[in-house]
Formats: structure tokens, C-alpha cells, sequence
């Protein structure tokens, strides 16, 4: 069975000086540790109702919400002797 993990893709269309213009996180509230409300243009509880469809698009930044596949591995599983 393929793994699946939730990521959230942050496009800045008009990135400020100091800050790329893509950034990719794992929950809605890591966002908020690295890029403050002001540069995204939407705050941590508008978002998190907004990302239920997929996007936001905004002024300043177009965020998308997606899944990574990754493929099943056996490292790390212990087999019983």
C-alpha cells in the first residue's frame, strides 16, 4: 500500500525582499511558524477553512493543498522470529 502525507504548497506572487517566492509545509499551522500573516495575506483560521476545497487564491500568495505518494518500504519493519 503507497503512503500518503498531506502538503501544502505556498506560492507568493509578489514575494518581499528575503523570501523565496515557493514553500512547502506539512499542516496549516508549521505556515505560521515560518511566514507571518501580513506576507500571506489570509491568518491560520480563515485558512484553515478556505484549504477544505484544495486553494486559495489571493493577493499575496496562492495556496494549494495536496498529497505526496511515496511508495511502501520494509525499513524500519521488524519481522517476528
Amino acid at each position: 500500500m503507497k503512503q500518503q502525507r498531506k502538503v501544502i504548497h505556498i506560492e507568493l506572487t509578489d514575494p518581499p525582499t528575503g523570501y523565496r517566492k515557493h514553500y512547502y509545509f506539512g499542516s496549516v499551522a508549521a505556515i505560521y511558524d515560518t511566514l507571518p500573516k501580513e506576507i500571506i495575506g489570509i491568518s491560520k483560521e480563515a485558512l484553515w477553512g478556505t484549504l477544505k476545497s484544495g486553494e486559495h487564491r489571493g493577493r499575496k500568495a496562492i495556496i494549494r493543498q495536496g498529497v505526496v505518494i511515496s511508495k511502501q518500504t520494509e525499513r524500519g519493519i521488524r519481522k517476528e522470529v
